[in-house]
């Protein structure tokens, strides 16, 4: 594996729990089924927050980031 994509992929990981843990603390702060939704499905847990996207702006840049560094490191190995 080329440095490049070790080092994109360990940035891509180490943001994916962040933002795990993050979807988590505000599904969890909205009610305990859409805790557990997150919990289990972080994907479907992102879809449910679209119309809030507003204020969970964060968010869906941190995943966007998440992606795009995945995406580096699949380029990169290829």
């Amino acid at each position: 594996m080329p440095p490049v994509a070790a080092v994109s992929l360990v940035f891509a990981l180490v943001l994916g729990a962040v933002l795990w843990i993050y979807l988590l603390r505000i599904s969890f702060a909205d009610s305990t089924l859409f805790g557990i939704i997150a919990l289990l499905l972080p994907p479907l847990a992102l879809l449910f927050l679209i119309p809030r996207w507003q204020s969970h702006r964060e968010l869906f840049a941190l995943a966007l980031a998440v992606l795009g560094l995945i995406s580096i490191a699949g380029i990169a190995t290829g």
